[in-house]
């Protein structure tokens, strides 16, 4: 696309020039609309100005990258068709700011707390890892700025000002466990885990809590803290323990580490992991194929795509230089969610926002089921669970 983006330190804002935006003549999407010139959109719309947080740097990162190309995309094909219209006629564009809280939860608060005291930014979207997000919900119910994010540890007490787009651990990993296990005849499980990453240290509590109802015997339960470099003797420890398979609750980053060092201390047991991190083709490369025929989940499965979602697929692959995932997915359906918020709200305002947000049901451009309830939660009460066994770098069989 010929889009303009201006950076100020850590702040990314997506900007559309003359060209972009007169090319954007057909409407993306329900209720988006094309203004008649670039003259009509500079005196006319509104702009709605988002921020989004998001774990560019550090073990996350893979998750966060995708988030942020997801929610540019999104952001760039709305204001590309003239930006879109709320059901009182009102035209709005949209300003996207993105910074980096690396992996550091201070960073995510203190960035979430700067976003809340600007009365210019509407909304806020992201973090994708539990570190960032977990610690933003009470905040969200004191500072009152929606937040929507896509992390997967569990809440323990939701604000009326928190989401979430994806599906969490909670009801995906009984999903994975009970099919793979069936499917494998697996009797005996270990699990090494990174006890400083929230969701990944919930995975692992999920395997633990699963261990009678699934019929398997857990052998080993090790933990690692993120960074860490020499897993040996947790390694040493799992193959004493003779598993049939083994379970890395880990992010992409160190997760390819741990894999890499299963792998060459002799271990081929199937490896089992989540948040559709083996799909990630990163983790293929990193482990040099070390994750054929092993499992994860994902919220949305890529293979055989048709219609909207195979032409959001092949933009995504033009625009961007790393490969789909389904973060991917995730940033693209923050946004959408808010401008849907917004056309229901006829409204930036804040609270009126976050009033459509509590009882949102719809599905985004690509397909995504997206259904609010809040209270009691910020939980999508309609995600998608897929089951995929890894065949080759990115390829896959959904079971």
């Amino acid at each position: 696309m010929n889009d303009k983006r201006k950076t100020f330190g850590n702040d990314t804002r997506a900007m559309i020039d003359r060209r972009t935006l007169m090319k954007g003549a057909a409407a993306i999407g329900g209720g988006i609309v094309a203004l008649p010139s670039l003259i009509g959109v500079a005196r006319a719309a509104t702009v709605v100005k988002i921020a989004q947080v998001e774990a560019l740097t550090g073990p996350s990162s893979a998750y966060g990258q995708r988030c942020r190309d997801g929610a540019i995309m999104a952001v760039e094909e709305i204001n590309a068709a003239g930006g879109f219209a709320d059901s009182k006629g009102t035209q709005y564009t949209l300003e996207l700011s993105t910074e980096d809280m690396a992996n550091d939860a201070r960073q995510a608060v203190t960035l979430y707390r700067q976003h809340a005291l600007n009365t210019a930014f509407a909304a806020q979207v992201g973090p994708a890892n539990s570190v960032g997000y977990v610690p933003m919900v009470p905040l969200a119910g004191q500072l009152k700025l929606p937040v929507i994010g896509a992390a997967g540890a569990p809440v323990k007490r939701w604000s009326e000002w928190a989401y979430r787009v994806n599906p969490v651990s909670g009801t995906a990993t009984p999903i994975l466990l009970d099919k793979v296990m069936k499917k494998n005849g697996i009797k005996r499980l270990a699990v090494i885990y990174d006890q400083t990453q929230d969701a990944q240290a919930g995975d692992a509590e999920v395997c633990k809590t699963s261990e009678k109802k699934f019929g398997y015997e857990l052998v080993a339960y090790e933990a690692f803290n993120g960074g860490d470099q020499d897993f040996a003797a947790q390694i040493t420890t799992i193959k004493g323990a003779k598993p049939d398979a083994i379970y890395v609750a880990s992010t992409t980053g160190d997760g390819i580490k741990v894999t890499s060092q299963l792998r060459a201390m002799g271990l081929d047991q199937p490896l089992l992991t989540g948040y559709g991190n083996f799909q990630d083709p990163l983790y293929w490369d990193g482990t040099n194929g070390g994750i054929k025929d092993c499992y994860t989940w994902t919220g949305r499965d890529y293979k055989g795509a048709e219609g909207p979602v195979a032409d959001w697929l092949a933009r995504y692959a033009k625009r961007f230089k790393l490969e789909v995932t389904t973060y991917s997915s995730y940033g693209y359906d923050y946004i959408y969610c808010i401008v849907e918020a917004i056309k229901r709200a006829n409204s930036i305002d804040r609270n009126k926002i976050n009033e459509a947000l509590k009882a949102l049901d719809f599905v985004t451009p690509i397909g995504t089921h997206v259904t609010f309830k809040n209270p009691p939660t910020g939980e999508n009460m309609t995600p998608t669970v897929t089951i995929l066994q890894m065949t080759g770098r990115a390829s896959y069989t959904a079971i």
